[in-house]
């Protein structure tokens, strides 16, 4: 019996869940540094949230890529939108965050892994656009 080889969507899947803490904390550190005036309006409470919605974020991230469906990460992705917006974080934050895991995964993981994971995003993205 011939074993079976994960397609680029588990591996990639995989790999977003070893990595996720790491992403999130890179992807936190690069909108800080991006746009120091975050601090200055949100403080180290703001920044310690902004990790966790990142921690989030990879978690449903992970199962879209891994089962196939994008439309569940839009959906998420459209929730946590409106969740912010409604707590004064304007999408324009969402959007730049989903656009540096876009970066992260690209600069961390293999090239067809990265392009796996790149639809989600970008259909998370498209869904507040």
């Amino acid at each position: 019996m011939d074993a079976v080889t994960p397609s680029a969507e588990g591996r990639a899947a995989s790999r977003l869940l070893a990595q996720k803490t790491e992403l999130a904390h890179a992807v936190t550190e690069a909108m800080y540094a991006e746009r120091p005036e975050l601090l200055e309006r949100y403080g180290e409470t703001g920044r310690a949230r902004c990790l966790e919605d990142l921690h989030f974020t990879l978690e449903h991230l992970v199962p879209a890529v891994d089962l196939g469906d994008a439309s569940m990460f839009a959906g998420y992705v459209r929730w946590l939108d409106a969740l912010l917006r409604a707590r004064g974080v304007p999408t324009r934050d969402v959007l730049r965050s989903l656009e540096l895991v876009e970066r992260e995964v690209r600069a961390r993981f293999p090239d067809d892994e990265a392009d796996a994971v790149a639809p989600y995003v970008r259909a998370g993205i498209e869904v507040v656009t």
